[in-house]
């Protein structure tokens, strides 16, 4: 029941048009009871006892109600697609919300596979059952309520055969619910595999052809589809076992109907106008336990729906905003980290890391891989919290900061930049919709991106491919690196961000960055030793910690540190300097 009563959330904020049109299907509903008794009065009264008067009324009224019916359900049906829409564009909406609130745990956990296909599937699939569904329910329990009174009425003994039959639909819907919901929730999780497989092996098309692993890769999507095949088959048969087994009672329960009406009429214990209204009532009442069957199947379908959607909305992000928390007016840029511990679940990355960077320094973070450095940038843009210690930025801790505005004051630049669908300005101009034209020729000029811009036929805007696929990767970077000094961040974090580039475009890129980034801090996190040998101090980090701090020249030219030893293994030792 709680998962039911979650699907009334759905509806919520559309209940009056919703009301509306269930009260306007509850009243066409009466209406539509109306012929039964309208062929009642034209068989006994009309044709048996020759009260002609009544034809020309009785004509009318069967002639009116279709009609009636037709022109309402129309505007009923409009409206409904109305309310319908507006359920899965504002469940689309706030589920988004939700995932754009969401921490980055939640994102390395989940593919990104299984999301669309619950932003886009279920939420479909929920907004189907609880408008057309539900709809249609309050019309067959109109017209089962307004058939039982008057089958009371009319025959005692087919009534009490014609409620005889309902167990059995109650005994098919039991025995078929439980597998329904268990095979749709196994094809709907096989679905969500396949989506983030999909998704991985179409982008990486070219790796998959360059080792020649197409034939292993059909193979193994072959497998996936026929799991799912074969769950999607065995749904089917669940479904059609279940539908035609109610339609079998159902003409089972009419076949009965017909034969005891006969009976009775026989034996002049029922009008022959009766027994064809009874029976038509009774089809109304068949009928709808035939429809609450399948509508109890399509629910069992929408909880499977509403139970993966609310495991994306129960799931609360790790990274929470302070109940009173501080705005970001101007920072100067001076980063402290006091004794930060950090763990990816057992596995330490960083321990009691001690750390100071004065405001205005262009730092280098240096180290071998899996030292800690990503982490570390990781936790200055606050997308992971620290196990223990404390980051701060100007003296605050930075969870005091209003989330939003504290991000947006830093710009973060990764290997591999991300490049949107839409025009060059859009891209460059993502972190800062309001930057001068002027601005941002400037900085597509400093990084390098400006004529290859004006080599397009638009301009900056011309609009590029999906994921900037007809970009090569250092373009792509480059306009990665663009975005993020356009942004005007007062802290800028550069983890390998001209590392796909070739040696002069990365000097390129770098200078770019020094000189519009000249007095704010800037973090850059570098694998190639002389990639630091620009910035104003050098940090080493070692399994977790910072081991060695210095400017390059000192840090070089002395025995025995780690930084030395890095320049020895990537350039050779022949190429270090004499020890001071």
């Amino acid at each position: 029941m709680k998962r039911y009563r979650q699907l009334l959330v759905f509806l919520r904020p559309f209940w009056r048009p919703l009301l509306a049109a269930l009260a306007f299907t509850g009243g066409l509903t009466l209406v539509g009871m109306a012929p039964p008794l309208i062929m009642r009065r034209l068989l006994n009264d009309v044709a048996r006892q020759g009260n002609w008067g009544l034809f020309p009324l009785a004509i009318g009224l069967l002639f009116c109600v279709p009609v009636l019916r037709a022109v309402v359900n129309i505007g009923n049906a409009i409206a409904l697609n109305r309310v319908n829409q507006g359920i899965v564009a504002r469940t689309r909406k706030r589920l988004f919300r939700h995932l754009m609130r969401l921490s980055m745990d939640f994102y390395n956990d989940t593919p990104v596979g299984s999301i669309n296909q619950r932003l886009m599937g279920d939420v479909g699939t929920v907004s189907q059952v609880v408008t057309g569904g539900l709809v249609g329910l309050v019309a067959d329990v109109v017209s089962v309520g307004f058939a039982v009174v008057i089958m009371w009425q009319l025959s005692g003994p087919m009534s009490a055969l014609t409620f005889g039959l309902l167990p059995f639909y109650f005994l098919n819907y039991k025995f078929f619910a439980k597998r329904i919901q268990q095979n749709t929730a196994f094809l709907r999780n096989r679905m969500d595999h396949i989506s983030s497989m999909l998704q991985e092996r179409l982008s990486a098309h070219e790796l998959i052809q360059s080792y020649g692993q197409d034939r292993a890769e059909n193979m193994h999507f072959a497998s996936q589809a026929k799991q799912i095949m074969d769950a999607a088959i065995n749904g089917a048969s669940y479904s059609i076992s279940f539908n035609h087994l109610s339609a079998f009672i159902n003409k089972i329960g009419n076949t009965s109907i017909y034969c005891l009406g006969c009976y009775l009429f026989i034996r002049e214990r029922m009008g022959y106008g009766d027994v064809v209204a009874f029976c038509a009532y009774a089809t109304q009442l068949l009928g709808p336990v035939v429809r609450f069957s399948s509508f109890a199947n399509q629910m069992v379908q929408a909880g499977v729906s509403v139970d993966r959607i609310n495991e994306i909305m129960s799931h609360e992000p790790a990274i929470k905003e302070a109940s009173d928390p501080v705005a970001v007016e101007e920072l100067r840029g001076h980063v402290r980290l006091d004794g930060v511990t950090f763990h990816y679940g057992d596995e330490p990355a960083l321990s009691n890391v001690q750390l100071e960077i004065q405001p205005g320094t262009h730092v280098a973070i240096v180290g071998p891989p899996g030292s800690g450095r990503t982490t570390l940038a990781m936790l200055l843009r606050r997308f992971f919290e620290p196990s223990d210690g404390c980051v701060r930025l100007d003296d605050r801790d930075i969870r005091e900061y209003r989330l939003r505005d504290y991000r947006g004051s830093l710009a973060l630049v990764l290997p591999e930049s991300t490049v949107f669908t839409g025009t060059v300005r859009e891209n460059l101009c993502y972190g800062n919709h309001e930057a001068a034209e002027e601005r941002m020729i400037e900085v597509a000029k400093a990084v390098g991106i400006h004529d290859l811009v004006e080599d397009l036929a638009q301009g900056y805007d011309a609009r590029l491919g999906a994921g900037g696929l007809t970009l090569s990767a250092g373009d792509r970077q480059r306009i990665g690196i663009a975005r993020a000094l356009l942004s005007d961040p007062l802290v800028l974090i550069a983890d390998e961000a001209t590392a796909v580039l070739d040696p002069e475009s990365a000097e390129e890129a770098n200078r770019a960055i020094r000189q519009l980034m000249a007095g704010r801090t800037c973090l850059f996190i570098v694998n190639r030793v002389l990639m630091a040998k620009d910035t104003d101090e050098v940090v080493v980090m070692n399994e977790g910690t910072v081991v060695e701090r210095g400017t390059h020249e000192d840090l070089l030219s002395t025995e025995g540190t780690l930084y030395r030893e890095l320049f020895g293994r990537q350039y050779g030792e022949d190429r270090l300097p004499a020890v001071s």
